[in-house]
């Protein structure tokens, strides 16, 4: 994730290699810390925005985070395919 916020241009390559390599029975999980500055949330705004595109996401609540480990900037999504026309 630290890649993507200093180089944005990165979130094509990566999308496209997700999907590339994910299968309808494929879970993803995407574990980040939540910046606030420079560019970091227009970034995190636009990946999210274009991995919608082909992906499911659900976010995994705070109280479900391991407790160690749970801060409110910690964020954890599960990402699965959408699933093709004629795959329904």
């Amino acid at each position: 994730w630290e890649m993507l916020t200093s180089f944005g241009q990165s979130l094509e390559p990566l999308l496209k290699t997700l999907k590339d390599l994910t299968g309808p029975d494929t879970c993803i999980l995407c574990c980040y810390e939540q910046r606030t500055m420079g560019k970091n949330p227009e970034i995190e705004r636009r990946y999210f925005e274009l991995l919608q595109v082909d992906f499911e996401l659900e976010k995994i609540p705070l109280d479900k985070h391991d407790e160690e480990y749970r801060s409110e900037d910690i964020h954890i999504v599960n990402i699965h395919r959408k699933l093709a026309v004629g795959q329904l």
